[in-house]
């Protein structure tokens, strides 16, 4: 009879944290501007510039500071993809957000096949920074891929909502 009390106890506590979670909702305020400037930045964040371009151009970039972040352009290969550079260093949610809308507004501007939701992106990023930190397959979490292949694998609102991404 305990064993079947605690089961109630556990799937009560588990209802209401994720009652919590889906009600307990921070207002994300972005801070970025699109600046959109020929063989420069595509945009600025609170901490330095976006660069978004194919690796070749990434690689002619100098004068590039810690803090800016680089994008490498691979939609038009089979499975379009969106990487980002030294990911694991942005560990703030806010920025990961400023990024992740801008990555989204160059794909509006630059219409590709590349199709992903902002929700996926974010709880994709999150996995290969936990992945990273946790010395787990870090050559290949160090940054993260934004592959079309992986929006379903990423498309979890209850892991969202649970982590808070």
């Amino acid at each position: 009879m305990k064993s079947k009390n605690k089961k109630k106890l556990l799937c009560a506590a588990a209802a209401v944290l994720i009652l919590v979670a889906y009600t307990n909702k921070k207002k994300y305020h972005p801070n970025y501007a699109i600046l959109n400037i020929e063989n420069g930045p595509f945009a600025e964040y609170s901490d330095g510039y976006v660069y978004i371009g194919n690796e070749e151009y990434l690689n002619s970039l100098t004068n590039i500071s810690p803090n800016d972040i680089l994008v490498r352009d691979e939609r038009d290969k089979e499975d379009p993809n969106m990487v980002i550079q030294n990911s694991y260093c942005i560990t703030n949610k806010e920025t990961r957000n400023d990024i992740l809308e801008i990555i989204n507004y160059y794909e509006v501007m630059n219409p590709s096949d590349w199709d992903r939701s902002i929700e996926s992106m974010r709880l994709e990023w999150f996995c290969h920074n936990v992945s990273y930190y946790m010395n787990y397959k870090k050559d290949c979490s160090f940054e993260v891929d934004l592959n079309n292949k992986d929006e379903k694998k990423y498309d979890s609102e209850v892991l969202r909502r649970l982590l808070r991404i």
